[in-house]
């Protein structure tokens, strides 16, 4: 089959790509210029990207569009039902990502708790036993987003003695996940008390912006404000007003408003903000499941089987929750 990932970022693994899907034709191509590559794909791999209608106009051969990894809020789904294309995604539990994702939540959480860049202040003034940090142990945690990097990050926060409050369109059917639970529609009151609030949710129309004034000032002053899923679900300046009026403590961000973002965005400097580029599901582990995932998807189609984590497959693919 024609295989086309579609972004300059694949050219790093180029070798990989080669020798992976030695038995396909792959290619790589800049969405920004393209040169026609289009035109003979039958299948498209992508990074976060719009798969649109016109798009999919310019792919006359195109028979699946299948997403590196778990998020598909740019992928037009009933578009791609329209022309018979089949729109895939790679579940994130089991293959590294919803694992990395959980990781990076817990690199944020830590670095606040235990005040990780002013006890590198004081170790480099020559002082010891400062600053005194938070213990994970003992608190309270929220998690927004009960998919599978919800439920990773609510197991690890067990794993560190806490008590795990989540919140999710439908309660999470395995016992245990959770000490108790809210609904979306109670998230506000769901935040009150809670030490650490960690953001899973998926993006899409009901959940953009979720994340408003109202949100923040329902937090706690000594609550920290966890990110690892879209920027999109948090409005920018309600965020921004919460750190500046101190409603809350800090937040750390795996995730930004635009991506690739400026260098000069001052979100990245701000002293009570952790940043990371994105990394959350950048790992060893998920480059080899991910991988893994979307060569067994594409000889499943090139045999006329049908491929996993169908996206028009009530259940199969994405759902509210990452």
């Amino acid at each position: 089959m024609k295989v086309l990932f579609w972004g300059k970022e694949f050219q790093r693994f180029f070798d990989t790509l080669s020798t992976v899907f030695a038995h396909h034709t792959m290619s790589i191509a800049d969405p920004l210029d393209d040169k026609g590559a289009l035109n003979d794909a039958e299948v498209l791999v992508i990074r976060p990207a719009t798969v649109d209608e016109e798009l999919l106009a310019r792919a006359p051969s195109l028979r699946m569009v299948q997403q590196w990894g778990a998020g598909t809020e740019g992928i037009d789904v009933a578009a791609c039902s329209k022309r018979g294309v089949i729109a895939c995604n790679v579940p994130s539990l089991g293959t590294g990502n919803a694992e990395g994702v959980a990781e990076v939540a817990f690199l944020h959480m830590l670095l606040h708790a235990k005040r990780f860049f002013r006890a590198r202040e004081k170790l480099m003034e020559g002082k010891v036993y400062t600053p005194p940090g938070t213990a994970l142990w003992g608190k309270r945690g929220c998690v927004v987003g009960l998919g599978n990097v919800g439920r990773s990050v609510a197991l690890r926060m067990k794993a560190f003695g806490m008590n795990v409050t989540g919140v999710n369109r439908t309660p999470p059917s395995e016992e245990g996940v959770v000490d108790d639970f809210f609904p979306l529609s109670g998230l506000e009151q769901a935040v009150k008390g809670r030490r650490f609030v960690v953001v899973a949710l998926a993006l899409n129309a009901a959940t953009e912006n979720i994340f408003g004034e109202s949100f923040f000032k329902a937090m706690d002053r000594d609550a920290f404000f966890i990110n690892v899923a879209r920027g999109g679900l948090v409005r920018r300046d309600a965020l921004e007003n919460a750190l500046k009026e101190q409603w809350i403590a800090g937040a750390g961000l795996d995730v930004l408003w635009e991506e690739p973002h400026s260098p000069e965005d001052p979100i990245l400097t701000h002293p009570a903000v952790t940043v990371t580029p994105h990394i959350g599901g950048v790992n060893d582990a998920s480059f080899e499941g991910v991988l893994s995932f979307i060569v067994r998807n594409i000889d499943l189609l090139a045999s006329g089987k049908n491929p996993l984590s169908r996206l028009d497959i009530k259940g199969a693919g994405a759902s509210q929750s990452r």
